[in-house]
């Protein structure tokens, strides 16, 4: 076993993350959850690629929830309609923003074109 301290990652962890997130919750809450610290889950997202695809569905089950939250205020049923907007931009960021962002770079060759009128009489002909 190469050196430092053994991890505490446990491959069930996968299942209890997806779980967890389809409530809605953060990796974070998940983190608290589990008594570990967010950093520690986050390296378990780089050291085990099971474990970061069970992430990214639980935070794809996450969004569902806050969209379903959402669509019940939309109905008139109770909630909070600000707290729901905040959960969908910081969990869907790309599908959920007010602003949309254009990046126009465009270059322009600038040439001077110079004329010259010459009326008939002075032509000098």
């Amino acid at each position: 076993m190469p050196g430092g301290r053994p991890t505490d990652y446990d491959p069930a962890y996968c299942e209890q993350v997806i779980e967890f997130l389809r409530d809605g919750y953060s990796v974070a809450a998940f983190a608290g959850s589990i008594g570990k610290a967010a950093s520690t889950v986050e390296l378990w997202r780089t050291k085990h690629p099971e474990f970061s695809e069970a992430v990214k569905i639980g935070q794809a089950g996450a969004v569902l929830w806050w969209e379903n939250r959402a669509r019940a205020v939309a109905r008139g049923e109770d909630g909070n309609p600000t707290a729901v907007i905040f959960g969908l931009k910081n969990r869907a960021p790309d599908q959920w923003r007010d602003k949309t962002e254009q990046d126009v770079n465009a270059t322009h060759n600038v040439r001077t074109i110079t004329h010259r009128i010459v009326r008939p009489e002075q032509r000098g002909d």
